[in-house]
């Protein structure tokens, strides 16, 4: 089996969704994660059931199978805002349903949010509130993919880990983000091998850290090796998961952005790479 690639609609907020499909097809990808969060054009509260309607079948028409998606949940939201969060989660619990094809689980990934509270003090809590949400998600059919980030409290392979064996929630599962591990100096390998076991999806940037500071780089302009990380996977026998390239928006909102350029970059690299191992 050859690993599928993938692209997300997180690196072209600037774009028409109509116009980001195509390009991302023409570019190469196999697979299409769609960016929900409020500043993206595809957001619940700006995309009209319309809109859904013609780009559920402009999905279809490019050959991609049902997308994924990047949710953007604040799911430790304070008190004062859960319950807005709450209705914000499920208009895209909604929307990811009218895009979605078949009766196979809606796979949706998000961090811990902003809101989160400090790991070492509260990670109990930010494990319920990921329990509150997995439960939700399965009212609807929804697999949640967790996503640990570098430049928080939550930003390691084993914290990912200790997530999932504290939950053990069927709609709960790990999206194996390589590139917060490798910022946070974790060995590409070491964090494939602990994290495979509980993954849905795949995402891979590079990065490191300078001065402190988390400086993201497109996947295949850093020091991450791409081959090697391929080879984790299959190692690990994840074969069945496509690999979404995904861009910062510290890459994606520069000035002087080429969102063609871009996708086309990460999709050399990332098809060497699969090539490489076969």
């Amino acid at each position: 089996m050859t690993f599928e690639l993938g692209y997300s609609t997180y690196a072209l907020k600037m774009m028409d969704p109509f116009e980001a499909l195509p390009m991302i097809r023409e570019v190469g990808y196999e697979a299409l994660e769609i960016a929900l969060g409020d500043d993206w054009p595809t957001a619940p509260h700006k995309f009209s059931s319309e809109k859904r309607g013609d780009l559920a079948w402009l999905t279809r028409d490019l050959g991609f199978p049902s997308p994924i998606f990047f949710g953007l949940i604040d799911v430790c939201a304070p008190e004062a805002s859960r319950a807005a969060e709450r209705e914000k989660t499920l208009a895209k619990f909604a929307m990811a349903h009218e895009l979605h094809e078949g009766d196979s689980p809606i796979l949706m990934t998000t961090t811990a949010g902003h809101s989160a509270p400090a790991w070492d003090t509260d990670k109990e809590q930010i494990r319920d509130r990921f329990v509150e949400l997995a439960d939700l998600a399965g009212e609807h059919n929804v697999l949640i993919a967790i996503e640990a980030h570098a430049g928080t409290d939550f930003e390691t392979p084993e914290k990912a880990v200790w997530m999932m064996k504290q939950t053990q929630h069927p709609n709960l599962k790990l999206d194996l983000d390589i590139s917060h591990f490798h910022v946070e100096g974790s060995a590409v390998g070491h964090s494939v091998d602990l994290c495979a076991p509980h993954a849905a999806m795949v995402h891979v940037k590079d990065g490191e850290k300078v001065d402190g500071k988390v400086q993201y780089s497109l996947p295949g302009a850093g020091s991450i090796d791409l081959t090697a990380f391929v080879a984790s996977l299959k190692a690990n026998n994840l074969e069945h998961l496509p690999v979404f390239a995904e861009v910062s928006v510290q890459q994606s909102g520069a000035p002087g952005y080429e969102p063609r350029a871009t996708a086309e970059f990460t999709y050399a690299a990332l098809d060497a790479a699969r090539n490489a191992v076969g």
